[in-house]
């Protein structure tokens, strides 16, 4: 992923149109069940959770790491 913007960001922006490529529309319809807005609300929903927990733009994706709760499989 680069940092590079076409355009300076405008924070006030209402819309977020864009072309998707296929890995992307692949990864929003997963996330979504087949539905391009909840996956990208559920991705959102996601990084805000990574965001909590110390992640930040920069930080290697590689350290995310998953937690089971062992218990609840065998409940």
């Amino acid at each position: 992923m680069t940092n590079k913007m076409a355009r300076p960001c405008k924070l006030d922006t209402v819309e977020f149109r864009r072309i998707l490529r296929d890995p992307e529309r692949t990864i929003l319809l997963s996330a979504g069940a087949g539905d391009l807005t909840q996956g990208f609300h559920l991705m959102m929903e996601i990084y805000a959770h990574l965001h909590a927990q110390g992640f930040r733009p920069g930080d290697a994706i590689d350290g995310i790491g998953l937690m089971h709760n062992s218990y609840a499989e065998n409940a």
